[in-house]
């Protein structure tokens, strides 16, 4: 294919990543948030964006609308900057809430930014070695025909995938409006949570009363209120299981910890 024959409307730009090496800082002095921003900084991430990952990690959790509104910036624009900072690894979205993939920066660089990565590397990789198989002139490059059917059906795959994951994020969107189910059994009481909740002193109390086990499954954010009784929580709260972020005292969490599965960060006081 000649250079002329080729343009940026044969190609779709599905994602970009700006590795910048930096003037590293003194480590031993820096405070916490200048470490937070030169390891963005390094990411590709300008100061705006930044500011969205600090104010989330301070937060828990955040909608693109409620960070508009905080930096005086448009929903799309939000956006544009939750995206970034989720392709690199460092936030995740349940419904219309953003929060931290992980309260360790280091684990979402190792866990999500380096394989995604790696795996275009990967493609690459397979495409040289198809090259190597086929004599390459100063005209043109002769590839099989199975190399464009294989992008097709790559194509195909990844426009399925992507089918997928609108419709369960559709439906993702639609459970946050019904709020909380609670259902109760002979010794549980089971509430499903689909936006954020505080759990507080007054519903382990009322279990307690009940005198059934607390099973709770959170689709968003989980605060634990500051009232909480530590002994209290470990005999009433059988288990919990939060896909977005736990806040929560330590003296409580520590009681609880063995009955506690996050999917998402955890910040404790």
């Amino acid at each position: 294919m000649s250079s002329e024959s080729t343009s940026n409307k044969d190609f779709t730009i599905l994602a970009e990543w700006t590795i910048r090496k930096l003037r590293k800082i003194d480590f031993t002095s820096a405070d916490k948030e200048i470490i937070i921003r030169w390891i963005l900084y390094s990411l590709g991430i300008e100061k705006l964006g930044q500011d969205i990952y600090i104010y989330i990690r301070e937060r828990g959790s955040a909608t693109s609308t409620e960070i508009a509104e905080k930096f005086g910036i448009s929903p799309a624009t939000a956006r544009k900057y939750l995206e970034q900072l989720h392709l690199v690894g460092l936030v995740d979205y349940i419904g219309r809430e953003y929060h931290l993939s992980f309260e360790d920066i280091s684990r979402g660089i190792k866990s999500i930014l380096i394989p995604r990565i790696n795996d275009v590397f990967q493609a690459l990789l397979r495409a040289a070695a198809i090259l190597r198989k086929y004599e390459i002139s100063e005209e043109k490059v002769a590839l099989p025909e199975v190399t464009s059917g294989d992008w097709v059906r790559f194509t195909k795959r990844f426009q399925e995938f992507e089918k997928r994951f609108r419709e369960f994020e559709e439906k993702t969107r639609k459970l946050m409006w019904t709020g909380v189910k609670i259902k109760e059994t002979d010794e549980f009481i089971i509430m499903d949570i689909f936006r954020s909740h505080e759990l507080t002193s007054d519903d382990l109390i009322r279990c307690a009363e009940k005198g059934k086990k607390l099973i709770m499954h959170v689709f968003g954010s989980l605060k634990i209120s500051n009232d909480v009784d530590p002994s209290i929580a470990s005999s009433v709260i059988y288990k919990i299981v939060v896909y977005g972020s736990v806040h929560g005292p330590k003296n409580v969490l520590n009681q609880i910890l063995d009955r506690l599965e996050i999917y998402g960060s955890l910040k404790v006081w």
